[in-house]
């Protein structure tokens, strides 16, 4: 270090001080540093401003000083512009609308998350008694209805896991609309007078965070409307087949889905009326089944006939007929109808 328009006599005041202070490097360096740090400097500058001054203690105390701004820096000479006030309130808000997306995308995630949770469930009950009912079971067994009971929860909390969605897709609408007003808040900016290249600068990176958070906002409102849509359709989808799922453990075993709709289709036993066959000549039957032999197996047919007819027309009802020679056994005839029926 270098002191220089130091008097002879100082210099023998700074020997001194540095002869008295000597032992005192070895326990306190740091300290002595700074002191002598001090002196040499009012040495040298005795005319340094208070603001100066003040800078060296805050210095002295531990803190350090940040670097002065160049004389020519525009911040200093003419502060801050109304379009760099702008920018900064953008800033701010951007941060918010970021923070809030990457929320909603975590609050998705956990959503979904809970949806698989609960439609894993729902499936291992279901599957749970189709096995047994596809082996045979008492018509209406207790264990198997309570089961059904837990699966019919499990929709319901599925149902709940789409409310949750709807309003997520709300709030990500929210988000959407603020993006864009937020960008035409930014752009509208680059036209006001009085602003700094460097104000225009940070607009510019500004307005490409903000253009690339909205693609994320898009696509998670996208993602949002097709997870609903899905969801929706599969509860409905499953809430058709629980019912369906409940008649079959009533009766102990299981007929499907078509033998299901079959059974609700199905009226109630009414007489026989006679026929003649102008009266249905000009019908086409679905099935004919054939008794010319014993132990006709005519069930498979006559499942697969009307299961094709009840997904074209749910609602649709069926009439059957039987027809026996005039000289044949009629009692026979009616016999086979009412096992078909």
């Amino acid at each position: 270090m270098q002191v220089q328009g130091l008097s002879s006599q100082d210099r023998e005041q700074g020997k001194s001080v540095s002869s008295q202070h000597k032992a005192g490097f070895a326990m306190g360096r740091p300290m002595i540093v700074i002191s002598l740090v001090l002196g040499l400097n009012a040495c040298a500058a005795p005319s340094q401003s208070a603001a100066a001054a003040e800078r060296q203690v805050a210095a002295a105390d531990g803190v350090q000083a940040q670097p002065l701004a160049p004389a020519s820096s525009s911040s200093s000479k003419f502060g801050p512009t109304a379009v760099g006030q702008k920018a900064v309130q953008f800033r701010t808000d951007f941060e918010k609308l970021k923070t809030n997306t990457q929320t909603r995308s975590a609050q998705l995630d956990t959503v979904r998350a809970q949806t698989v949770a609960n439609v894993n469930s729902y499936h291992t009950l279901v599957g749970t008694i189709r096995s047994r009912l596809q082996m045979g079971s008492t018509p209406g067994n207790p264990e198997l209805l309570a089961q059904w009971s837990q699966a019919q929860t499990q929709i319901t909390q599925i149902d709940a896991d789409i409310a949750t969605l709807n309003q997520l897709s709300t709030q990500v609408s929210g988000d959407a609309g603020t993006s864009s007003y937020l960008l035409e808040n930014i752009r509208a900016a680059y036209g006001l007078s009085g602003a700094l290249d460097e104000d225009h600068r940070q607009l510019r990176l500004l307005e490409d965070e903000v253009n690339q958070n909205a693609i994320a906002i898009d696509r998670a409102l996208l993602n949002l409307n097709s997870e609903i849509n899905r969801q929706q359709q599969y509860v409905t989808t499953e809430r058709t087949a629980l019912v369906q799922l409940a008649s079959d453990i009533n009766a102990g075993q299981s007929y499907g889905t078509a033998g299901a709709a079959m059974r609700r289709a199905a009226v109630p036993a009414r007489a026989v009326a006679s026929v003649t066959p102008a009266s249905f000549a000009d019908k086409k039957p679905l099935v004919v089944i054939k008794f010319d032999k014993a132990d006709v197996a005519y069930e498979p047919a006559l499942y697969q006939a009307l299961s094709r007819a009840l997904e074209r027309r749910p609602d649709a009802t069926f009439d059957l007929v039987a027809v026996s020679p005039t000289e044949g056994n009629a009692a026979a005839a009616r016999t086979d109808a009412d096992s078909v029926f």
